[in-house]
């Protein structure tokens, strides 16, 4: 009378332990020994502790195993509720192991009624296997479980006097497998891409094939799926992001049905999918969605390698900029570079996994380390139209100081540019090249053509984030000269002290001398004597000569002539400067 209130009270203490969710798998690792998990009961037979409790001595998975002692005693071990409603469970899978000496036959039985009775065999006898090692026993469940909603698995061992008093008895990692009476699987998510009728070549349209099973135990019917545009990229389907809604066909267990739609008018980037189901009866919400991503490839020279910086100085490191010379917006997620390949392979280098739009106009810079923001602080909080990224790498990019290849690709693996550099572009009459940016002049000639790339005359070094300095798609067919304010009149009051010089030159790049002249061709100043210079530029002069004194009142001759490395004049420009007073 006191094992079975025992029983009873454990049972009452237990029943609203009832599981749902399939498979199911209990591995008794949960809890601390000797206790067993929420909804597991034992008999107290040989035990007033409990005839089954948890172990940590030979699991077959640590830490835990279940433990009953003395083949000799009728015990029992019972399962927690499972509710079966809507489901048909499929196989109970457990391990066991035994001493030599643990003889006990085992039965595993099923109740229907939450354990007051257990009228299901489930297993014939089983005995003894001949090794005391773990053995999998695999049971399959009668139809007449199916939709139960109170089900419990009983292991009962019934006491054989000539077993073993000190044989063991082990049990671990419990499964159970079920389908859902109603259970729609979304298998796949296919996308085929074509172009867009009258549209740029990277204007795309994307068929998706929805493919859904039937993988419940009834027919299916009153469904749907629905497609949607994951364009912020946070895998949740939120309604404003659906774009189709395509009703599906009668599906017995087992069958499949294709639901396509198409997308149209994708633009270059990568773009995600997502296709769910929509169907009230389902019982399995987690095989449900499906997603897909789809790449469309961005158009050739859309974005171009316009900067490079291949030999930093000490302390710096490398970058390269790309210009965005396109006509549509472009999503640079994925995209990549890489160097030459060598013997020893090819360095590739992402630019950025997350999803980054760049608009037409826009600079993209791509440093080593964070190095360049020293000698370029703008980049620190660059505009909208600069997009920075710092790949945080110290040892670089590899690239040669020589001469070497870089080649960058879209998501889709196309080619949009590629350029094979050479020490040799730079400019001729600059004997140091180092920690100077090879800069490309023309971003609509061509990438690999040496006349169209020199040497960066900004004393920092480049141009990063910004238009190069010697950027020009028209050259002058003359040198030019331009002034103001003039006049104007550096006596200090802070009004016109100064004038700006600019001058346009039918050059690229060339090495500059700009002097100041008096009347009687006397030289008062150099402003600049053998500077590196774009097709364009400008100085300041601020009324003073050479020896920092202020000029007398009245006109001035600019001079500008570009030279060669031996001192010869190649084209020159003149303008008056007329210094005044302020009355």
């Amino acid at each position: 009378m006191k094992r079975t209130l025992a029983l009873l009270f454990m049972l009452g203490s237990t029943s609203s332990a009832q599981n749902s969710t399939f498979p199911y798998s209990e591995r008794f690792d949960s809890v601390s020994v000797p206790a067993l998990p929420a909804g597991w009961i034992s008999t107290t037979n040989r035990s007033s502790a409990g005839d089954f409790v948890t172990t940590t001595s030979s699991p077959r998975s640590a830490p835990h195993a279940v433990l009953s002692t003395n083949a000799t005693i009728s015990q029992s071990l019972t399962s927690p509720s499972f509710d079966f409603s809507n489901r048909a469970p499929t196989k109970l899978d457990f391990y066991t192991a035994r001493s030599s000496t643990h003889t006990a036959p085992l039965l595993v039985e099923a109740s229907l009624d939450n354990g007051a009775s257990f009228t299901i065999t489930l297993s014939d006898t089983i005995r003894h296997p001949g090794t005391t090692g773990y053995v999998l026993t695999s049971v399959p469940f009668p139809s007449s479980i199916a939709n139960q909603p109170a089900v419990r698995i009983r292991w009962r061992l019934i006491g054989n006097p000539a077993g073993g008093s000190t044989g063991t008895f082990r049990l671990d990692d419990v499964t159970i497998a079920a389908l859902s009476s109603w259970d729609l699987e979304l298998t796949n998510l296919a996308a085929s891409i074509q172009p867009h009728e009258g549209a740029a070549p990277t204007v795309q349209d994307v068929t998706l094939t929805a493919t859904v099973k039937n993988v419940g135990t009834l027919p299916a019917s009153g469904y749907s799926v629905q497609f949607f545009d994951d364009a912020n990229g946070d895998a949740k389907l939120n309604p404003s992001e659906r774009f189709a809604t395509v009703a599906g066909s009668l599906l017995i267990p087992l069958d499949s049905a294709a639901l396509i739609v198409t997308y149209s008018a994708l633009t270059a980037g990568e773009h995600r999918f997502v296709a769910a189901i929509l169907y009230a009866q389902d019982g399995n919400s987690a095989n449900d969605t499906a997603s897909t991503v789809v790449a469309v490839g961005a158009e050739k020279k859309a974005v171009i390698i316009n900067e490079i910086m291949f030999d930093p100085l000490p302390g710096q490191n490398e970058w390269i900029e790309f210009f965005h010379r396109g006509p549509a917006p472009i999503d640079i997620v994925r995209w990549k570079f890489f160097d030459r390949p060598t013997a020893s392979g090819v360095n590739a280098f992402s630019v950025t996994n997350n999803s980054h739009v760049v608009q037409p106009g826009d600079f993209i810079v791509v440093a080593a380390e964070s190095t360049i923001l020293s000698l370029f602080p703008h980049l620190i909080s660059p505009p909208a139209s600069t997009h920075l990224f710092i790949l945080n790498r110290s040892a670089g990019f590899s690239l040669n100081n020589d001469g070497d290849d870089i080649l960058l690709r879209d998501a889709a693996g196309g080619v949009i540019d590629s350029v094979s550099y050479s020490a040799s572009w730079h400019h001729p009459d600059v004997t140091d090249t180092k920690g100077r940016s090879l800069e490309r002049i023309n971003p609509n000639l061509d990438s690999n053509d040496p006349r169209n790339w020199s040497t960066t005359p900004v004393i920092a070094g480049g141009t990063p984030g910004r238009q190069n300095s010697i950027h020009t798609t028209s050259l002058p067919s003359a040198a030019s000269i331009s002034i103001n304010p003039n006049p104007f009149s550096p006596d200090g009051d802070g009004f016109e002290d100064f004038c700006a010089i600019r001058y346009n030159l039918p050059l690229t790049t060339s090495l500059i001398r700009i002097s100041i002249f008096d009347i009687k061709g006397r030289l008062l100043r150099t402003l600049a004597n053998s500077e590196l210079s774009g097709s364009q530029g400008e100085v300041i002069w601020d009324g003073l000569d050479d020896a920092k004194q202020r000029v007398r009142i009245g006109p001035y001759i600019v001079f500008i002539e570009t030279i060669d490395s031996q001192g010869g004049t190649i084209a020159t420009a003149r303008a008056v400067a007329v210094v005044a007073t302020r009355f």
